[in-house]
């Protein structure tokens, strides 16, 4: 059995729970909405229409009347919810590579000096 290529999952990239003041607050409970990073070419399936924003089902055709498993309207509120919802690129990781290498570096000096050290103690 085949798996059509436009049906693939592709997991988040980073999940977060949204600050406390953009929370929905009932009278016993805290309502979380999830912060959800997807990789570049999930946002661009949902914004190209061949995701739905609802429930992330792929789509096999762009912008379908509505959703093929939970009924979202795709073509008439797809794009107004995207532009809502939708917050930018976020970098990740992003990381100090040089500073870690020096990092290291004063690390491997500090270990060879105690280790002169130590010899020269047990001399």
């Amino acid at each position: 059995m085949t798996s059509e290529r436009w049906r693939q999952w592709t997991a988040p990239l980073l999940i977060e729970e949204a600050p406390v003041a953009t929370s929905l607050w009932r009278a016993d409970r805290r309502l979380v909405e999830p912060l959800i990073t997807w990789p570049i070419e999930v946002i661009e399936r949902m914004r190209a229409g061949y995701q739905c924003i609802n429930c992330l089902e792929p789509q096999e055709q762009a912008w379908p009347e509505s959703c093929s498993l939970c009924g979202f309207p795709m073509r008439t509120r797809q794009a107004e919810f995207f532009a809502r919802e939708y917050a930018g690129e976020v970098m990740l990781n992003a990381h100090n590579w040089a500073g870690e290498l020096d990092g290291l570096e004063e690390r491997r000096r500090k270990e060879e000096e105690r280790a002169h050290q130590d010899g020269q103690q047990r001399r």
